[in-house]
Parts: C-alpha cells; structure tokens; sequence
C-alpha cells in the first residue's frame, strides 16, 4: 500500500524542474512545439498555471510513499477546475521513479486520488498522455480511461 504524502518546498521545486524539463521534450517530441522555443513555452505555462507556485489554490502535489518501507517511490500533481459547471480533476503529472516501477504505485495512487475525487463530488478525472507513451496509455486504459488522442477521461459514475 501507499500513502499520498504532501510535498515539501525542496521536493516540490526538485520535482517541478524534472516535470518541465519532461513536458518540454514530449512537446517537442509529439511535433506541438519546436526545440529552440520549449524552454521559454515550458516557462510562460508554469507561470500560467502556478502563478504560487505550490501555493497556488486547487493544485495539489504529492509524494507517493510506500507504506512498508517508508520509501519515497514517485510524485503525484493534479489539479481540481471548474469547466461546463461541473467540477473536474485534472492529472497535471505522475512520476513512478525508475527503481520502483511495474509495481503496482501508480495505479494505486490513481485509486486513491479517484476515491479523493468521489468525496469531493468530481464526477470526472481528466488527463495528457503523449501517444507515444504506450507503458502509459496501457495503464490508463486498465484503469478505465478512454480517450482516441491525447486527452483521456474518466467518469466517476454518478452526477
């Protein structure tokens, strides 16, 4: 089992430097944006969407921690919005560190924060995958994600 552990500053900014550096080099690797201007886009989106930093209301980032051996195993962020009136939760980023994958963390965190979203009263949990992240795409999918391009989603089930 896990448990979602909030992050702390320092782990929050080592986290944030790897998720934008990621981000950049899928953008640019899915064709969405050139390479000579990825650092400056990657850069005016953080701001866009943090302006707090960590701070910032309805972000929520977390470090994944396996129970047992109080081991730090990966990151979690995602993001609750208002679209259409209803509100959703969005994945911004997992991250399962490479030592600890195809262990079952990610899909347990998903099944937590799912469960998070239910007491809330989100009916719908809303992620980017890139297409050419197929270890991902597949574990979405089992999860019960649907979506043909990019952009998958999940109903919760209930209004």
């Amino acid at each position: 089992m896990i448990q979602l552990v909030p992050m702390t500053n320092a782990e929050y900014d080592s986290f944030m430097e790897v998720s934008m550096r990621e981000q950049a080099e899928g953008q640019v690797r899915a064709g969405t944006w050139q390479a000579e201007e990825a650092d400056e886009m990657i850069r005016n989106l953080c701001d866009q969407f943090l302006p707090h930093g960590m701070a910032t209301p309805n972000h929520f980032f977390f470090m994944i921690q396996d129970e047992d051996s109080g081991k730090k195993v990966g990151e979690f962020w995602y993001t609750i919005m208002e679209q259409d009136g209803k509100r959703q939760l969005f994945v911004m980023d997992i991250r399962i560190y490479d030592e600890h994958r195809r262990r079952g963390y990610a899909t347990q965190a998903f099944q937590m924060m799912e469960e998070q979203a239910r007491e809330m009263g989100i009916t719908t949990i809303s992620l980017h995958v890139f297409k050419f992240n197929h270890s991902a795409r597949a574990m979405y999918q089992k999860l019960g994600y649907v979506g043909e391009e990019e952009m998958m989603s999940m109903d919760l089930g209930f209004e």
